[in-house]
């Protein structure tokens, strides 16, 4: 036996392997790959919300909606943040807060 084929013969083996499992097992372990996919996407992209309130920057958990100030790269979440989160799917990108002007009297 040469040196290719005897690594061919390995490679067939993984093939016929693979050709052997039922049809309903391939679509398992395609789904279960996508969902480690997905999982790690949102882990690494999606998990973190950061938001900015009066010059401070705060890392929001979207899992658990624990707010942790981030100071100079550092995330400190022992401290109590004085900004509201909500568990809202909105979407606004606004990063600052303006007071509500009071009605003039007449």
């Amino acid at each position: 036996m040469n040196a290719v084929s005897r690594f061919d013969s390995s490679r067939y083996k993984r093939m016929r392997l693979w050709q052997d499992l039922p049809n309903w097992a391939h679509s398992v372990l395609y789904g279960a790959g996508a969902l480690l996919a997905a999982m790690f996407v949102f882990q690494f992209f999606f998990r973190y919300q950061y938001l900015e309130s009066n010059g401070a920057l705060w890392r929001v958990d979207r899992l658990t909606q624990q707010s942790c100030r981030v100071v100079l790269g550092e995330v400190r979440c022992n401290l109590k943040p004085s900004v509201s989160t909500s568990t809202s799917l909105s979407t606004s990108t606004s990063l600052s807060l303006k007071p509500a002007l009071p009605k003039p009297k007449h």
